[in-house]
């Protein structure tokens, strides 16, 4: 359980105690003592972007933070899947093309790898204050999104319509769009071109979706002189307002992973859920700031008035390591660069000349290394590994202790 700062630092000098770990500054005692402890309740909030955790106990907040997940695990999986691709047209290395035989594709319970990263962080964050603190009850903020009617804007639909999409009785997407339009080109406004196509408004290089509201009539010249452009930089802005914006990419991942993470949260501690409506009312009668750390203290909490803290942990998911195993993008060389470079390794947490805190980002055999802060902002071009001081092991989850919202909680 948290004690004074006075208290621990006399347990230190007198040898009775070590410390585990700085960031948050946890020690351990070193001689025979009774277990008492009080029930702690953590809170999550549960995100498709950020994850806010909290611990309260004894009337007061213990712990607070929250943490970025990862975004770009399907990104690298798409630009790994290019290159392989790629290879397989020129002569260099080669890997047959696999079909229907991966078997974590098929097995019961899969989750897509981003997916399945942002439930891993959340449940790592949990054990991670289950570490230094006693966990009694995990309280988890979850949500069912009914995907199918938020699509047609809409509160409900009849039982029927979840079996009739928006692309029922059409032979496909291209069918249906060109029928929607009226077989018109929205450019132009030619009707029945011999040379109908289907246009990305928004394209595909550009972070366009092949989704139907994305999607329009134009005839093959229109098409052509659109390019690489949108809609409303092609002069059509009306067009442009066809595509939706309101996406359900983080509705439908917090609800995909929403079982898995609950599961893997039960072998931790007892769970209990609520959901954002309790969390808002909370919120608001305690007359807090909306931030994912706070909300995550409101539901530890059940909307109890508790001691505030002046600080929060923000964190932010990274891959485990650099598993780049050439150095050019189509290279044969080998990147045998080693997994400690003068002692250092990729996002080992360091300490400056100037007393500021970083994360090692880039390394070179010549010793002179790239920083950057908790957000992964450069703040070093380069400097020589002379200068560095270790502060912490590279992990998964940096962390980095910023300023908390004032209240009047």
């Amino acid at each position: 359980m948290p004690t004074r700062p006075q208290k621990a630092r006399r347990l230190l000098q007198d040898g009775k105690a070590e410390v585990v770990q700085r960031d948050p500054f946890t020690i351990r005692l070193t001689v025979p003592s009774g277990k008492h402890t009080q029930p702690v309740t953590v809170g999550v909030d549960m995100g498709a972007k950020t994850v806010g955790v909290a611990a309260v106990g004894n009337g007061s907040v213990l712990y607070q933070g929250e943490v970025q997940l990862r975004d770009d695990i399907h990104w690298r999986m798409d630009r790994r899947r290019r290159y392989r691709r790629h290879r397989r047209g020129r002569k260099c290395r080669y890997r047959q093309p696999r079909f229907n035989n991966r078997a974590s594709s098929r097995r019961k319970g899969r989750l897509p790898p981003s997916i399945k990263s942002k439930s891993d962080t959340t449940v790592k964050v949990v054990r991670r204050v289950a570490s230094f603190l006693p966990i009694s009850t995990i309280r988890v903020e979850v949500a069912n999104f009914d995907t199918h009617a938020m699509k047609r804007g809409v509160s409900r639909l009849p039982s029927w319509a979840y079996q009739r999409g928006e692309l029922y009785g059409e032979e496909n997407i291209k069918a249906y769009v060109r029928a929607r339009d009226d077989y018109t080109c929205q450019y132009c406004g030619m009707v029945r071109p011999p040379d109908l196509e289907v246009d990305h408004i928004v394209p595909s290089s550009r972070g366009g979706t092949t989704t139907p509201n994305n999607l329009c009539c134009a005839c093959h010249e229109c098409n052509q002189r659109k390019g690489k452009h949108t809609a409303a930089e092609f002069g059509y802005s009306e067009v442009q307002g066809r595509v939706r914006r309101r996406h359900l990419k983080a509705a439908t991942h917090t609800q995909a992973g929403k079982t898995t993470t609950l599961e893997a949260l039960a072998d931790i501690a007892l769970v209990e859920t609520t959901h954002g409506y309790v969390t808002k009312v909370d919120r608001l009668a305690l007359d807090l700031p909306k931030t994912h750390y706070l909300d995550a203290v409101v539901i530890a909490s059940g909307g109890h008035r508790v001691e505030l803290m002046g600080w929060y942990e923000a964190m932010r998911a990274v891959a485990k390591g650099n598993y780049r195993q050439r150095r050019g993008a189509r290279s044969h060389l080998v990147a045998s660069l080693p997994r400690e470079v003068f002692g250092f390794r990729q996002w080992d947490k360091v300490q400056l000349p100037d007393g500021s805190v970083g994360f090692v980002k880039g390394r070179r055999s010549s010793g002179q290394f790239a920083i950057a802060d908790l957000d992964g902002n450069l703040v070093k071009g380069s400097i020589t590994h002379r200068k560095l001081k270790l502060v912490g092991r590279a992990s998964t989850l940096l962390t980095g202790r910023r300023e908390a919202h004032s209240s009047p909680c």
